[in-house]
């Protein structure tokens, strides 16, 4: 997970921890070493974080390399690195992570000295993400530095990763319980606070961690140096740091200041968390890391200089509350006086046009549905009251009769009759008779009421009056004597 170094192995190639085996050694440290190895099954690469076995056998060594695994497992963010398993092997304790190629950010700055300021933002928006991820789940780091920033290779550039939460304090750990002499770190990252009472470590000391990155990235240098451990000791409690802006030229104000906020030597005078730091570094990072941290962050990007100056320190117990937000505050319009006025002031001329076209549309309706109904209801009644026309039959024409010619008869011989008994005809079987259906005799007084409507109704055909009859004339007679003879 880190570049590798020089140091001699001490475990061999092909050594195997429970299901993994070591392929060659990445780098060592005052805990422990950390190799390359393989899950011998699925065939895997990992990272094996082994404690130094001269360290196992210290009070609270294991336990502090062993928590390590358990408050990393906890915080859930692509930016820290991930634990797949752990366990002890043969006296070796063991973490197994996530392998990552690439090289930390102090091999970087040893490299290519400092850091643009653009690629320095970019950079720490993703590791003030991951911190402020790990207070909200109550762990405090207590070690960041250059050698625990890791700067991984990825398809989308460079991804950057914490590394090491083996001295990292949870919300749960009891005081005094993994310390020992109570001074673990490096020095040189330590908040004022932090080395007057090593148990009053958090969220405001790793902010102090990352603001002193911030400057030896920016300015090549840390903020305090020394001979020895006291003289930087002192150093971090009361002198001040000289500007990022004597050591390099170029660097803007803005983020000079935001700096040395966040290494503002009381804890109250910092930002109010890791997030806000981030979101005061938004400004200065690409357009691409300012898309993708930005929602994160609670916020949107700022533009530069809109970072508070450092607040003046303020003795310890006193509660500081941040300073409320101001919206600016429109004044209301002028009261128009004029009616010329009033209509510059109140434009309502796009509700009243609004209003007419609604009004006109709903009266063309009503209009439309009152002459459909109304041709309507008239075909209705045209063809109730036309009659069909009836044509009267034509007069007859009166027939001729032609005169009557007798018929001539000619004899016919009718055979005589055939009598049954000659042709020896059985009798025919009489037919079997179907049943007849029940009828049902209707009601006895049905009939006396037909007979009494039809009685009524005679009677009132006979009160009508009857036209007229004429007379019959003479009745001709036809000879048709000359015609016959």
């Amino acid at each position: 997970m880190i570049a590798e170094t020089e140091v001699p192995a001490t475990l061999p190639a092909g050594f195997r921890l429970g299901k993994y085996a070591i392929r060659r050694l990445l780098g060592a440290g005052g805990m422990g070493a950390v190799y390359e190895g393989h899950h011998t099954e699925i065939g895997k690469r990992v990272a094996i974080k082994v404690l130094a076995p001269e360290l196992a056998a210290a009070p609270g060594a294991r336990a502090r390399f062993l928590r390590e695994a358990q408050l990393t497992s906890r915080i859930r963010h692509p930016n820290i690195v991930a634990v797949h398993d752990v366990g002890s092997e043969e006296g070796y304790a063991f973490i197994v992570m996530e392998l990552l190629e690439g090289e930390d950010l102090a091999t970087r700055l040893e490299r290519g000295g400092q850091l643009a300021v653009q690629e320095l933002a970019d950079i720490m928006l993703a590791v003030c993400s991951a911190v402020a991820e790990a207070h909200r789940v109550g762990i405090t780091h207590r070690d960041l530095k250059p050698q625990n920033i890791f700067l991984a290779r990825a398809p989308q550039g460079i991804e950057p990763k914490v590394l090491d939460f083996g001295i990292s304090k949870g919300s749960d750990t009891k005081p005094g319980a993994l310390t020992g002499t109570g001074m673990i770190g490096t020095p040189y990252y330590f908040a004022p606070e932090q080395i007057l009472d090593a148990q009053s470590a958090g969220p405001a000391s790793d902010q102090y961690a990352l603001g002193v990155i911030l400057y030896e990235c920016l300015s090549g240098q840390r903020p305090y140096e020394g001979d020895n451990l006291f003289v930087v000791f002192k150093a971090i409690v009361d002198a001040t740091a000289r500007p990022i802006g004597e050591l390099r030229a170029g660097v803007p104000g803005d983020l000079q200041g935001i700096v040395a906020r966040a290494m503002h030597k009381e804890a109250s005078g910092r930002f109010a968390s890791a997030a806000a730091l981030g979101r005061a570094l938004l400004p200065f990072a690409s357009a691409r890391q300012r898309s993708v941290w930005a929602p994160g962050l609670g916020v949107e990007a700022a533009a530069p200089g809109a970072v508070a100056p450092p607040a003046k320190p303020t003795p310890r117990g006193t509660m500081v509350l941040p300073p409320e937000r101001s919206r600016p505050v429109t004044p209301p319009p002028a009261r128009p006086t004029t009616r010329q006025d009033f209509d510059s002031t109140y434009d309502l001329r796009p509700r009243w046009r609004a209003g007419r076209f609604l009004a006109v549309a709903v009266g063309a309706a009503v209009i439309a549905g009152g002459a459909l109904f109304v041709l309507r209801d008239r075909a209705s009644f045209v063809r109730r009251t036309v009659e069909p026309v009836v044509q009267a039959p034509a007069a007859r024409t009166p027939a001729v009769v032609p005169p009557a010619v007798s018929p001539v008869i000619e004899p016919v011989d009718v055979p005589p009759p055939v009598h049954a008994s000659v042709l020896d005809l059985a009798p025919e079987a009489e037919p079997t008779p179907r049943p007849r259906a029940k009828v049902e005799q209707p009601h006895p007084r049905s009939h006396e009421k037909r007979a009494r409507a039809t009685s009524r109704r005679k009677q009132k055909r006979l009160a009508r009056p009857q036209p007229a009859q004429a007379e019959p004339g003479p009745i001709r007679t036809l000879n048709l004597a000359p015609i016959i003879e």
